[in-house]
């Protein structure tokens, strides 16, 4: 079975707005105080909602089949596996950098973590070691749940992803999770919404026939995405972390994750190579990008760095750009890919495979691969 290349290269889409997201930060901090990067990349931090949104698509797929089958240690080692060896090497990388020069670690927190959490990802009310990381406590949960939801016949699975979906609107409603701290903030969080949403979309694509998936074209519905995305940012949407920006953002990610799977699976869209290139890499790159940026922006203030023009800003960027795809490919292939082979090969010894019931339709069977990417979110 071959990757569904479309979700890679969202996935890429992703993970380059949250680098741009932040390399705004980086540059308001480094520059001597004049900026290049226009504040409507603030929009890229939408690169998080985008993996919740993949990340659901993606769990439906791969589980197609494998409902009441016996196969939830498989899944749960395939997530998890997927998510922490690579994100320790992070975290040793990041701890190292804290007993070295502790001011360059979760400034905005006082430098503040606690280890213990940070390590297992554990529901806290301060960012982790890895600031990034927030978002994989909450894709651990969306993981935990779907394990539940594995139980069940594959029939089921729509009704149950309503009602969990029901439970999130109605607490939100009744009980502000936001408000909450530690474990209650993450179970009841608007972002789990968004990954209901993508696994939704990808229940509807395989209720139907490839030729049906040209109703809905990947143009028209990306057209539809960038004027939704277009008011958010206008309306401030994104600032709010309540129901108002996960039911808009997540309706309209879910909206083009159905679209682009749906065109490639019409046969109707090619992957632009950049995209899947980024998309391929892009947990590595969501996890160390700040790192890479807030190192070329301490040499960047330590040598050139002037207020009063913005020729730095035009020469040191791209190279910001160039250093984070450069350490992720590097790490990725000499880190991040080792790592996932070991695991494969555990995963593939420890948790035997029963044979599936017949899918009609099963384009993805990378189950190593997140969002995120994994926001994956992020």
């Amino acid at each position: 079975m071959k990757k569904l290349e479309s979700i890679q290269a969202l996935r890429g889409i992703a993970v380059l707005g949250v680098v741009a997201f932040h390399a705004m930060t980086v540059e308001q901090k480094y520059s001597g105080g004049d900026l290049l990067l226009p504040g409507l990349l603030t929009i890229g931090q939408a690169g998080v909602d985008l993996f919740f949104a993949i990340s659901g698509f993606v769990m439906v797929t791969v589980t197609r089949g494998r409902f009441a089958s016996g196969e939830t240690g498989r899944f749960l080692w395939g997530r998890f596996s997927r998510i922490y060896p690579t994100y320790w090497f992070y975290y040793f990388l990041t701890a190292a950098v804290l007993l070295v020069r502790p001011g360059w670690v979760n400034s905005t927190q006082g430098s503040q973590v606690d280890l213990l959490t940070s390590f297992f990802l554990f529901p806290d009310a301060r960012l982790p070691l890895v600031m990034v990381a927030w978002s994989l406590i909450h894709e651990l949960w969306f993981y935990l749940v779907f394990a539940v939801l594995l139980q069940f016949r594959e029939r089921l699975l729509l009704p149950l992803l309503l009602t969990w979906g029901a439970a999130v609107v109605l607490a939100n409603t009744l009980y502000p999770p936001l408000q909450q701290p530690g474990v209650a903030r993450i179970v009841l969080h608007p972002y789990t919404l968004e990954f209901i949403g993508g696994a939704l979309a990808a229940v509807l694509l395989y209720r139907q026939r490839p030729a049906g998936s040209r109703a809905m074209t990947l143009p028209v519905s990306a057209l539809l995405v960038a004027a939704g995305m277009a008011a958010v940012q206008h309306y401030g949407i994104l600032d709010d972390q309540g129901l108002l920006r996960a039911v808009t953002v997540g309706t309209l990610f879910s909206l083009l994750v159905y679209a682009a799977a749906a065109a490639e699976r019409a046969r109707l869209v090619r992957t632009p190579k950049t995209l899947l290139f980024f998309g391929n890499i892009s947990y590595t790159v969501y996890l160390s990008h700040i790192l890479v940026l807030a190192a070329v922006g301490r040499i960047w203030r330590g040598t050139f760095a002037t207020a009063d023009s913005l020729l730095d800003n035009a020469l040191v960027l791209p190279c910001m750009l160039l250093a984070v795809a450069g350490f992720g490919w590097l790490a990725w292939r000499l880190v991040e890919e080792p790592l996932l082979g070991i695991s494969h090969r555990l995963r593939e010894r420890w948790f035997a495979r029963p044979v599936p019931e017949q899918a009609p339709w099963s384009p993805l069977a990378d189950s190593q691969r997140i969002g995120a990417d994994e926001p994956r979110q992020g």
